[in-house]
Formats: C-alpha cells, sequence, structure tokens
C-alpha cells in the first residue's frame, strides 16, 4: 500500500466520521451508560459501613434545604459519620471550614465515602446529587425539595424513565430498566408532605407504595421559630413590606419571556412607592432578560445566596406562576397571587400537572400587567381573601402533622425504621 493510498483511506474514515457523528455520540452514550449501569451493579457487592451517612442536595450545588437540616441534626449523633457530598467546590470548602467532613463527587474520598455509605439523604435525583454509579447498594432517602403540581420522572412523558418504562419494544425497554435503575439505590424511600402528594409518587419516584413516607418538609421548619440563620436576610428585607416574586422556570428556558415584556417596572415601581412596599425579584436560574437597576422599590436578588424559605418568611406577598414555593407558603397564610401571563403555553409545552391548575392555586389568577397592579393592591388592602380557599389547599398538600416543625420526627424516623438503630 502506497503513501496516496493511506491518505486516501485516512481521509476516507475522517469522512465517514464527520457524516456519522450522531452515530458517533449515540455510540458514546451508550458506551458510557454501559459503565454507568457496570460500575452501579458492581457498588451493591461492597460492604457497607453502617454508621455512615452522606448527604447531598440542590442538584449538589448549594447547601440548604430540607437535607441541610438532617446533615446539621445528625452530626450532633457522635455514633454516626455524616458526610456531605457536592459537585460545588465552594459548598465543600464551606463546610470543611465549618468542621464538616465534605468532599467533591468526584474525588477519590468522594467515592470511597459514596461506595461505603450505609445510607444517602438527597434532595433531588441520585443521579443530580451524587455519583450515581457509586451508590448502587445504598439506601436511598430522598428528601424531594419542594410539593409542586408539575409532573416529573417517572410520570413525565417527557423524561428518559418514562419513554423507558413505556417503550413498545419489549427489547428496548429489557435494556433501557438497567439504565433507569442506576437512578435507584438498593432501597428506596421517598418523603411526602399528605396522603394527596402520596398518591402519584409510587409512579413518580419508581417505589413501593409502602416507601412513601409522609413525614413533611423539614425545611419549613424555619417558619416556625426564630434561628441564627434569620440573620442571613438582611435587615431591610426584615423590616421592610416585601412583595416577593418568584416564578418557576419554563422548560429549562426554552420557553422564557424577557421579565421586561411581562413588567411595566416603571408603573410597578410607582405603585411600592405609594404603597409603602419593596418588591423582590427571586427568578429561576433559567429566566430570560435583566431586571433594570435604576428603580428604587425593584431589587433583584437572584444571585444572592439567600435562602428561598427565609425569603418566603419575610415576604407579605407572594407573586408566583406554577412554582411549588406557593404550597410551602399556605403554612404562613400570607397572600400569593399567581401572574399566568402565559398559561395556555405553559400547559402545552411545559410539564403536565398531577392537579388542574385552576383547582390548587388559592389567590387571584391573571395574565396581564395591568390586572396584575389591581389585584396586588387589593390583596395588601385586603389579605384576608381568599383565606378559606389558602386553608382548603393547604390541607392537600400537608396533612395536619406536617403543618409544623417535622425535624425531630424525621430524624427519629430515619434511625429506628431506616437505619434500624
Amino acid at each position: 500500500m502506497n503513501k496516496i493510498d493511506i491518505t486516501q483511506i485516512v481521509l476516507l474514515i475522517l469522512i465517514l466520521l464527520s457524516v456519522n457523528r450522531p452515530l458517533l455520540k449515540k455510540g458514546r452514550l451508550i458506551a458510557k451508560r454501559t459503565v454507568v449501569v457496570t460500575v452501579h451493579s458492581l457498588s451493591k457487592l461492597l460492604p457497607k459501613n453502617n454508621q455512615l451517612v452522606v448527604f447531598g442536595g440542590e442538584n449538589g450545588q448549594g447547601f440548604r434545604g430540607n437535607t441541610k437540616y438532617l446533615f446539621l441534626k445528625m452530626n450532633e449523633d457522635k455514633q454516626l459519620q455524616c458526610v456531605w457530598i457536592s459537585r460545588n467546590s465552594e459548598v465543600v470548602s464551606f463546610l470543611t471550614k465549618k468542621g464538616f467532613q465534605a468532599y467533591k463527587h468526584n474525588s477519590l474520598k468522594g467515592i470511597y465515602h459514596q461506595l461505603r455509605a450505609r445510607l444517602i439523604i438527597h434532595s433531588h435525583s441520585i443521579n443530580d446529587d451524587f455519583s450515581k454509579a457509586f451508590v448502587g447498594g445504598a439506601i436511598s432517602y430522598n428528601t424531594w425539595h419542594g410539593v409542586g403540581l408539575k409532573k416529573v420522572w417517572g410520570a413525565n412523558k417527557n423524561t428518559f424513565s418514562y419513554k423507558v418504562l413505556h417503550e413498545r419494544s419489549k427489547l428496548k425497554r429489557y435494556f433501557g430498566k438497567f439504565v433507569v435503575k442506576t437512578n435507584l439505590a438498593k432501597r428506596n424511600y421517598v418523603v411526602s408532605t399528605s396522603e394527596a402528594v402520596s398518591s402519584y409518587y409510587p409512579e413518580t419516584f419508581l417505589v413501593p407504595d409502602n416507601h412513601v413516607l409522609q413525614l413533611g418538609q423539614v425545611r419549613n421548619d424555619v417558619f416556625f421559630k426564630e434561628t441564627e440563620e434569620d440573620k442571613d436576610i438582611p435587615e431591610w428585607i426584615r423590616n421592610q413590606k416585601v412583595i416577593l416574586y418568584m416564578p418557576t422556570h419554563r422548560s429549562f428556558g426554552k420557553l422564557e419571556t424577557d421579565i421586561n415584556s411581562v413588567f411595566d417596572f416603571e408603573r410597578l415601581d410607582q405603585f411600592c412607592e405609594e404603597k409603602g412596599y419593596t418588591f423582590l425579584v427571586k427568578r429561576h436560574m433559567y429566566s430570560s432578560g435583566n431586571v433594570p437597576t435604576r428603580f428604587k422599590n425593584i431589587i433583584d436578588i437572584s444571585e444572592k445566596p439567600y435562602d428561598p424559605q427565609l425569603l418566603l418568611k419575610y415576604s407579605d406577598v407572594l407573586l408566583t406562576d406554577y412554582s411549588s414555593c406557593y404550597t410551602d407558603y399556605l403554612l404562613l397564610d400570607r397572600p400569593v397571587l399567581f401572574y399566568s401571563y402565559d398559561l395556555d403555553l405553559y400547559l402545552k409545552k411545559s410539564n403536565d400537572m398531577y392537579f388542574n391548575y385552576f383547582d390548587v392555586t388559592p389567590g387571584p389568577k391573571v395574565n396581564t400587567f395591568p390586572e396584575l397592579i389591581e389585584v396586588l393592591e387589593n390583596s395588601i388592602a385586603h389579605p384576608e381573601l381568599y383565606r378559606d380557599e389558602r386553608k382548603r389547599v393547604l390541607d392537600i398538600f400537608y396533612s395536619r402533622d406536617n403543618q409544623r416543625e417535622v425535624l425531630d420526627k424525621q430524624v427519629t424516623y430515619i434511625y429506628e425504621h431506616v437505619l434500624n438503630r
């Protein structure tokens, strides 16, 4: 074979690789999934440390929410080794300086502790909060991170899990289930808040009915007591009258509308000046557009590390759309308004919902800015409006015994029924 033949072959291979990039991409994905499935299966064979509990949360990016409070409480038990796993170096550094054990998910120590943990406690999926290949043999305790309307995981027709479980081809469904199971551990629990919520969790999280634990949301305990963390919220927020705008994402940003197109900030600032309120904007990470900085009474705090639950605690009125934050806010019995300016599009293009939107949104629903100003003024003047509706919906999402502090109850359950101590 001469030099020209070799050059032609190399060029031919490069051309074929270029033409078949989608095929190569799919091949790499299959190879990656095969490795994850294999390691996930092998991780079940490794002996577990019965005293080792690994925690994670917030898609591996933060130290807050349900798992944070469980981590702090269970760290008080000197018989346990509690380790926080994160994808964020700043979180690891912060916790290490505080004297806690914390490691990156892909570091040697992080991998070791994930492989050896008896119990993993998380707020999102195993895939989001940990390196899922290493926790196949653990017990999974998923606190979840809200009580929302939108279908997720096994109940959402757009997810990989749903598509695999409803795949017509028996062969594809058989092999696909191996991948789906890598987002599950050896034994799996998920925390619910009421009977109504528990009814759809088995389908959603692919767990048995008796592994749905109706134990509430620990992160809401801050509503019922004063803590040192309250001081993390600036005094000007704690002491002023506040309207909090906290919307959800729309298909991870694909359907987002520029915030300047749905708010007349000039008119809104004037309204807040007249009423003596500050309008706080806590946008989702996928939101579109920038909030103008020239207005005195409108402040975008989206980039601030404020705990969302504490923001809710110090807000007098909540403005949202389809975000699950309002279900927590109902515990405070304060006005909640729904600015659903794109409801038709959202229902068609975004996630399906577990409930009829109009049945479980206890407050005025508007889709234009003039209407918004009108209902804001009415809600400020008459906060008792919709009180009966708020209570009715609260009882759907939160059983009576979960409408109070639940941390001690959850820790006791974990010790007695999950760790069997």
